[in-house]
């Protein structure tokens, strides 16, 4: 009787914190007993959804694996398992983590929401190593509660509350013996720091953190909607932002631009604090370009600021004839036009020049990448970098060749 009462109680609190955002569910279902409790609240609830589990081919997923299994059908809900691939690398925690969501992306149904069980321990857990990362705003912020396609309808609840409700509900959850492993450094701080600073200092740290976290994110999320402000275009696969706009306001709502950008084109990653650095010394001048984490390229353009993949290793090219039309150079479009008439113009910026008619001009790619044209066997122009005397027609003489150069991402000034 004590323990039904108990249960009773449980189910009510817990439903009460429950934030599952409306429409379809499913539920990442470990076999653990967070998830298992987030399973049984919902259906207690009356909300159908169906499961997931990620069998990660380690040592004990087989045993993971059944419980997940009885549980769905102790739940009476549909379960999919889904074997995946953890990649090669540092961390085995956060390798099966990408390898998880990115099987979650596969699997998971358009406006579905995926419903995982963190919860306010995880939460203090997340700050607690990113402080000792040296994490900014963001990462001090901790797990949010909603992210894409992703929601975490248990933030508000602790361990073990959702731990006694899977017990007191009998459900077949079982223990991953990983989560003891302190090597790890998750673990540590769950079975080791945490523990400690509470019995020292605070009793209800992980509730204290939590709370930490959600006043940084409150802060954080004003001061990205003011960083909006500053204008970012997009085009295919790359991002740009005007340098004027930068220097115009606040430097952390410049930087929330620049991460903004950076996440745009390697989602989900903003960028670290010297990736910043590096990034900044472009738009000051101090560098022509940089290449940060996952080759994403950042250089000035004109006015402005521009970010995108590299396609690989830039290596050099050999010299292509240019003939009158579109040539295709690498990255580069260079367009050639034969002007039959008196030379009265001059070359605008340094994407364009001027040439004899009779010129024999040819084009290549240097090993950095950049555009090289030259008229027989002289460097005559560098497109966005520099134009020698060679690149250049009298005005008054009958007939020359224009020619205009621009990146294949379309960033570059108007010649």
């Amino acid at each position: 009787m004590v323990e039904t009462r108990r249960l009773t109680e449980l189910v009510a609190r817990l439903g009460g914190l429950l934030d599952a955002p409306r429409g379809n569910l499913a539920v990442a279902l470990s076999g653990g007993a967070d998830s298992a409790s987030l399973a049984y609240l919902l259906t207690t609830l009356g909300r159908p959804f169906r499961a997931i589990h990620c069998d990660h081919g380690l040592t004990d997923s087989p045993r993971l694996a059944k419980a997940a299994r009885a549980v769905a059908e102790s739940l009476g809900a549909d379960l999919d398992v889904v074997t995946i691939e953890i990649p090669p690398g540092a961390s085995l925690e956060g390798r099966a983590r990408r390898a998880r969501y990115d099987a979650f992306v596969e699997w998971g149904a358009t406006g579905e929401w995926l419903l995982t069980a963190h919860t306010r321990d995880d939460q203090a857990e997340t700050v607690l190593m990113n402080l000792l990362r040296g994490a900014g705003p963001a990462g001090l912020a901790g797990i949010p509660s909603r992210t894409g396609f992703l929601a975490r309808p248990l933030l508000a609840a602790s361990r073990s509350e959702t731990r006694e409700l899977a017990a007191l509900a009998k459900l077949p959850f079982f223990d991953d013996p990983s989560n003891l492993d302190s090597s790890l450094r998750r673990n540590a701080i769950r079975l080791e720091i945490l523990p400690t600073l509470s019995a020292r200092f605070n009793p209800r740290l992980s509730e204290a953190l939590a709370r930490s976290a959600q006043l940084v994110r409150s802060d954080d999320s004003y001061l990205t909607e003011k960083s909006r402000s500053v204008g970012v275009l997009t085009r295919g696969s790359s991002v740009a932002v005007a340098v004027g706009e930068l220097r115009a306001v606040a430097r952390p709502l410049a930087d929330r631009a620049l991460r903004s950008c950076l996440a745009w084109v390697r989602p989900p990653h903003s960028g670290t604090a010297q990736e910043l650095e590096q990034i900044w010394e472009v738009a000051r001048g101090a560098r022509k370009r940089v290449v940060v984490t996952g080759g994403i390229a950042v250089a000035v353009d004109g006015p402005l600021l521009v970010f995108h993949p590299e396609l690989g290793e830039a290596r050099p090219s050999k010299p292509v004839e240019l003939v009158v039309g579109t040539n295709q150079i690498g990255e580069f479009e260079v367009v050639v036009e034969h002007v039959n008439r008196v030379c009265r113009v001059a070359p605008l910026g340094l994407w364009s020049a001027i040439f004899d008619p009779d010129a024999q001009l040819t084009a290549r790619a240097d090993e950095s990448g950049r555009l090289i044209v030259e008229a027989g066997a002289q460097t005559a122009w560098q497109p966005g970098e520099r134009r020698l005397d060679v690149a250049w027609y009298q005005p008054g003489s009958n007939g020359y060749l224009s020619v205009f150069a621009r990146e294949e991402c379309g960033w570059t000034s108007s010649p």
